[in-house]
């Protein structure tokens, strides 16, 4: 039995209190980082539904299956057996494609694509295409495409938009590496998003079906929106506009993904009648740490400016660690947790490091094993990446989708089977006229002459043991991994390798078994009862593998210390943070300094991290860092000097006191504001250094010069970062597509300018 109405809002705030009890009409709620949204937006549902909304008619929408679980479990807290629709956008558009399969003429049984298998198939095109020696690689053609499906450009229009060579090898190549996920019934990461968006588009009947059907539309972490989750929201909101945007633009951080801070920034102009709640409380961190967040992002122009309060203790100030080394850093990171565990005071679980790049984890790896620290690195899906988990995964997808060519290579000599690659030549010589699929043709093998008996026969059996295999799609999926596994003679060819790794991997296998049996064991949520859903069938497993994120391997019940990137840690909060390498040219990163609209990005990446902390903040930095295999000597990030001084403390790593912050606040930065990140050199305050000042003025390169390369010939610059020794181009050639040097050390001809 539901809550009452008291009972849903008594605890609350009053600004809360007016974004749950909203009614009807567009609704913009700006959350400021732990200001509670997600108990908002979960009170509003469930206040919805007291208002006699039919379950049906709420479409919840969230980033991460973690953050989507989470709702879904307070939802059914407040509301029980609900049946709120809760899910991650590309969730949501899997789930419309397979509902609506036979209106949009597709297979609802269709493979989802990740990126390993995007940039395999842009190969093939790339082959396809008769372009198989053109310099342009597999992964930049499936990133083009991928940016395309997200402008919601197909095939004809980005071949319309397509310029200079670059542009319209990827308009040659688009349509073939189309053709090829249908001819394997797939569809991309991306298509997800592109093809619910352009169906609600182009079929009004449809867009009006389920505008009606989803009367009231909540979308979670809006600033980080694409166009095409833009326009599905848009589609969804026309007749019934009850749409509830939450979000905050001084989070959004995941433009390299395609996503759009104008979506938040101009949501009252989408929608004129928009009510706007901002949400300033913040229930998180202390009063000093959300002092110094403040600061800092309040530099920022691309915002709508919100301060923050709380309500919580001063806390000890923001701490500044200075160590020599980047070796020292993560060591010195290391012991501090330790002792604190050891003293009693803390657990390994109230501590987090956050990293600007992946780079570097190693590091810290190694010193957290030197100093006997449990951790976890948060690095997504690393465990299902792995080739004996990749190759029994392959299994799976083709028993589903019989269709899927790509999985069929993978395995179809895995183990050895005597298939080699001439007659996988003649098989697809054979599959192609005839439009059949490869596992088709395999079970034609005994028909295609230019095969020889033995390799015939092994493609036979081959057909004949996944046919065998479909016969097993409903049954639990740890099942059907064991009978994969003993069938196909995996396991045996592990089991009596004489390779100690094949071991290994042989209990990664048996851990896979162990993932789905833990995924048929969870609970099944409301919404997906009834028929609509696959439930938990083999199917609904490979779905969840493929669209997890980063943070959904995060195992936070762990007592260890988490490790991972700013863009993972969003959503997430930790007693203790530690933020490390907060230096000109990591955070912010180089390529940002010169380009103000990225800058602005990193120093909105720099504010998320430093929120998630709720009782102590560390920015750490160092001296020197071995970096990229070479000694560099960074200087301390300019977002230092964004900082209150009141706020901050200032220790040395290594216990001695230190002048640099003082001399950095003094003018000590100039370095740092070039973006300078130069090996073998130390800068001087208040000065360029010699190298740096000997490059100025930037070698005169400037973007839409037209330069030529002695190897790659002519091309055009598109991109100049960075400063000094570390100045990159990146140049767009007419035969080898986009390519990014040093720019004192590419050797570049100054042929024109633009």
């Amino acid at each position: 039995m539901t809550k009452t109405i008291p009972d849903l809002l008594s605890d609350l705030t009053p600004a809360q209190r007016e974004a749950v009890t909203h009614f009807e009409g567009p609704l913009l709620i700006l959350a400021g980082p732990g200001s509670g949204k997600t108990r908002v937006i979960t009170r509003r549902v469930a206040w919805l539904l007291q208002q006699g909304v039919r379950p049906g008619n709420i479409l919840a929408i969230t980033f991460t299956n973690k953050a989507a679980s989470e709702m879904r479990q307070r939802v059914e807290a407040l509301a029980p057996a609900s049946g709120v629709w809760i899910s991650t956008f590309h969730s949501f558009g899997a789930r419309l494609l397979r509902q609506y399969a036979d209106r949009l003429q597709i297979d609802r049984h269709f493979t989802i694509y990740d990126q390993d298998d995007r940039a395999r198939i842009a190969k093939m095109a790339l082959e396809d295409a008769g372009l198989p020696h053109v310099r342009i690689t597999p992964d930049s053609i499936a990133a083009a495409i991928s940016k395309a499906k997200n402008q919601l450009l197909g095939p004809d229009g980005y071949a319309k938009q397509a310029r200079d060579f670059y542009e319209k090898t990827v308009a040659a190549i688009y349509p073939l590496y189309e053709k090829r996920l249908r001819e394997a019934n797939a569809f991309d990461f991306d298509d997800l998003l592109y093809w619910p968006a352009l169906a609600l588009k182009h079929d009004p009947e449809l867009g009006a079906e389920l505008d009606a059907r989803f009367r009231f539309v909540l979308i979670d972490e809006y600033q980080d929106t694409n166009h095409a989750q833009y326009a599905l929201a848009r589609a969804l909101s026309i007749d019934y506009p009850n749409l509830c945007v939450v979000g905050d633009p001084d989070q959004s951080i995941y433009k390299f993904r395609g996503s759009d801070i104008r979506n938040i920034l101009d949501f009252e102009r989408d929608f004129p009648d928009a009510r706007v709640l901002r949400l300033s409380t913040n229930y998180r961190s202390t009063k000093a740490i959300l002092h110094a967040a403040g600061c800092l992002i309040a530099h920022n122009r691309q915002r709508k400016p919100m301060e923050l309060f709380t309500d919580n203790p001063q806390g000890r100030a923001v701490t500044v660690l200075t160590f020599d080394t980047g070796v020292d850093e993560a060591e010195g990171i290391a012991r501090r947790i330790r002792k604190e565990v050891e003293a009693g005071q803390r657990r390994y679980r109230d501590f987090a490091v956050f990293l600007r790049i992946n780079a570097l984890s190693r590091g810290l790896e190694t010193a957290f094993i030197k100093e006997r620290v449990p951790h976890q690195i948060v690095r997504g899906l690393a465990f299902f990446e792995r080739k004996e988990n990749r190759d029994i995964l392959a299994y799976l997808r083709l028993m589903v989708n019989p269709r899927d060519d790509l999985s069929f290579l993978r395995i179809v000599n895995e183990p050895p089977r005597g298939i080699g690659k001439v007659s996988l030549d003649h098989l697809r010589d054979y599959a192609g006229p005839r439009e059949l699929s490869l596992l088709s043709a395999a079970g034609e093998a005994g028909k295609i002459k230019a095969l020889k008996g033995k390799a015939a026969a092994a493609l036979q059996d081959f057909h004949r043991l996944i046919h065998d295999l479909r016969q097993l799609l409903e049954a639990p999926p740890d099942e059907v991994i064991r009978q994969v596994l003993d069938r196909s003679g995996y396991r045996d060819m592990l089991r009596h390798s004489d390779d100690d790794a094949d071991q290994e991997r042989l209990a990664n296998i048996e851990e896979l078994i162990t993932a789905a049996k833990q995924f048929a064991a969870s609970p099944l949520p409301s919404s997906e009862r009834g028929g609509e859903e696959e439930g938990h069938t083999i199917g609904a497993f490979l779905e969840s593998i493929t669209l997890a994120s980063d943070v959904d391997s995060w195992d936070e019940r762990q007592d260890c210390v988490s490790i991972m990137t700013l863009h993972a840690a969003k959503g997430l909060e930790f007693p203790i943070v530690y933020m490390v390498a907060v230096e000109q040219g990591l955070l912010p990163h180089e390529r940002s300094i010169a380009r103000p609209d990225e800058l602005e990005e990193e120093r909105r990446l720099a504010f998320v991290g430093m929120t998630r902390a709720k009782e102590e903040l560390y920015l750490c930095h160092a001296r020197s860092r071995e970096f990229r295999g070479q000694t560099v000597y960074p200087v301390e990030s300019m977002f230092f000097r964004e900082l209150p001084t009141e706020a901050i403390e200032q220790i040395d790593g290594g216990g001695r006191s230190i002048s640099a912050f003082e001399e950095w606040r003094k003018g000590g930065g100039a370095a740092a504001e070039q973006g300078w990140y130069d090996a073998g050199v130390r800068p001087k305050p208040a000065s360029l250094p010699p190298r740096l000042a000997a490059n100025h003025p930037d070698q005169g390169f400037v973007k839409g010069m037209l330069v030529r390369h002695g190897t790659y010939g002519m091309g055009r610059i598109v991109e100049v970062s960075g400063q000094g020794a570390h100045r990159r181009v990146k140049i767009r050639f007419s035969t080898a597509g986009e390519r990014t040097f040093l720019a004192d050390k590419a050797n570049l001809e100054i042929v024109g300018t633009k």
